[in-house]
């Protein structure tokens, strides 16, 4: 009973690393994993003021998942001295477009 946990414990790792292995190479790398989706192309990136020690900068791409599914990705990277820090965000058309339009209505306010 001992040498089960350990084992088990194992076995959840190495499917867990297996798995994303896998949507490295099916996905074109390590952000393409990480966005569910192959980057077809990147945009640009934004930098964002600085909080203190901490920059960021917003990274736009397009995904393709699929032969018929194009989405928007957002790349949130955070970096300080001692830390970095990535969040991918994949938005389909009509998100993307609905934040396009609040990010517009943010400028046009007084």
């Amino acid at each position: 009973m001992n040498e089960i946990l350990p084992t088990l414990f194992f076995v959840l790792f190495l499917s867990f690393v297996g798995y994303f292995v896998f949507r490295a190479f099916r996905f074109g790398g390590l952000k393409g994993a990480m966005f569910g989706a192959r980057i077809e192309r990147s945009l640009g990136e934004v930098t964002a003021e600085r909080q203190g020690p901490v920059g960021t900068v917003v990274k736009v791409h397009i995904l393709r998942r699929g032969a018929d599914e194009k989405l928007v990705g957002l790349e949130f990277v955070a970096k300080s001295i001692a830390s970095y820090g990535m969040m991918p965000v994949a938005l389909q058309a009509d998100q993307a477009s609905r934040l396009a339009a609040l990010l517009q209505q943010a400028l046009s306010e007084p």
